[in-house]
């Protein structure tokens, strides 16, 4: 029996071959790994001709007339398809038409880390009516393509970058509007949702019609998301901004009095205001749209003060928190020797708050003298080009010096009666 044990353990030579060729065999499959996922592809090639690709790509976009054109003229991706429908839904909402776009450079390897190339590309447009806006052509503005390489040898446009000159609304983001009867609300990418943006709008054009019973503008507010995306609108750096709470400004960031013209927010700013703060900032800057002044050469302490006036109208505030920088400065130091220049409202300028009211207080001392008509007459000859001292004296009977003269002693009192 312990013989018959014996044979049956005992291995064949065949046995012992198969049991080899197993284990080498899951060894190979071990070391091979085919299960692995996490092999990164080879990247599509940039080639040579790249940019004359990407140029007939940019034509295709510009021919496009519906949305299905407009995709396939993106590429074919996923980023490309997102990006493409965003876009053309907000030229659909802003009315967009003429829109023209031009390829200037770009296409090149190894701009981007993560193997997309870049493209130059000229735009301009025009808004339509339920923008709002002035219907005439935008001046040209450059924005940067970010492209993907694909297989095919084609590009897939990813998103849109800031070039030069004022960023082109309908590329800035994702866009929603609001519509009154005196004013248009377009938020970017969900704007400030903290804020009733739309009512404030609808405030603050109401209370400029109530003192410039001559003003006739539309009120259009653009509320960005963002900072960065605020001084993209305006053409400006973050920094230029930073003490800027929102900015009137023509859309496409030119000097032409017919422009389409708006106010832009800078939510870093205009966000951390209280209420009130936040509503009289709008309509001081309602107050300049209105009235046609983004273009106008009129001087600073006029533009400034007068906004201030319309803004402040029916304020309930106290002089020491409408005017407590400026009053606290006289305080100080006495009353400035000369009303505020434009180098004073340098938007990086210290104690740029108090410039302002300081512009406003020539405003209040005149209309507390001589009432809102004579204030406004005063206003719009000097916006209709007639020269401040002469518009002065017309209006008021006073020359510039006099009302110097005046203001400062005005400060000086009142500085004198608030804590």
């Amino acid at each position: 029996m312990a013989d018959d044990s014996a044979e049956r353990l005992r291995l064949s030579p065949n046995l012992i071959a198969g049991a080899i060729l197993v284990v080498l065999a899951i060894a190979v499959t071990v070391w091979q790994q085919p299960w692995r996922t996490d092999a990164t592809p080879a990247k599509p090639v940039i080639s040579a001709n790249a940019g004359a690709v990407i140029s007939a790509q940019i034509r295709e976009l510009d021919n496009a007339r519906s949305e299905t054109e407009f995709v396939s003229a993106a590429g074919g991706s996923k980023d490309s398809r997102a990006w493409a429908k965003e876009t053309y839904a907000n030229i659909s909402l802003l009315g967009a038409t003429d829109i023209e776009l031009r390829f200037v450079s770009g296409g090149d390897a190894g701009v981007r880390a993560d193997g997309a190339t870049e493209a130059t590309v000229e735009v301009s447009w025009r808004p339509g009516p339920p923008s709002g806006l002035a219907e005439r052509q935008t001046k040209q503005a450059e924005v940067t393509l970010v492209l993907d390489p694909l297989k095919n040898g084609a590009f897939a446009i990813r998103a849109v970058e800031h070039g030069a000159g004022a960023l082109p609304l309908w590329l800035a983001g994702k866009l929603e509007l609001s519509r009154s009867e005196g004013a248009t609300v377009i938020s970017i990418d969900g704007g400030n949702a903290d804020q009733s943006i739309a009512e404030q709008a609808n405030i603050a054009y109401d209370d400029v019609s109530k003192v410039v019973t001559t003003a006739t503008d539309r009120l259009v507010v653009v509320s960005p998301h963002t900072g960065p995306r605020a001084a993209e609108m305006v053409d400006q750096s973050t920094t230029s901004i930073g003490q800027i709470a929102a900015v009137t400004t023509t859309i496409d960031g030119s000097t032409s009095a017919k422009a389409a013209t708006v106010v832009v927010l800078n939510p870093a700013v205009f966000a951390t205001m209280d209420t009130r703060a936040a509503q009289v900032v709008l309509t001081h800057e309602a107050t300049h749209l209105m009235t046609n002044a983004t273009t106008s050469n009129i001087e600073s302490w006029v533009a400034e003060g007068f906004a201030d006036y319309v803004a402040l109208h029916d304020d309930r505030a106290s002089l020491s928190v409408s005017a407590g920088q400026i009053l606290r400065s006289v305080k100080k130091d006495g009353a400035p020797n000369h009303l505020p220049t434009a180098a004073d409202f340098g938007s990086t300028q210290h104690g740029l708050g108090g410039t302002y009211e300081s512009a406003w207080m020539i405003f209040r001392m005149l209309g507390a003298r001589f009432g809102d008509k004579d204030v406004l007459g005063f206003y719009n000859a000097v916006l209709g080009g007639t020269p401040t001292a002469k518009a002065t004296e017309s209006a008021f009977g006073l020359s510039v010096a006099e009302i110097t003269r005046d203001w400062r002693a005005y400060l000086v009192k009142s500085a004198s009666m608030t804590s």
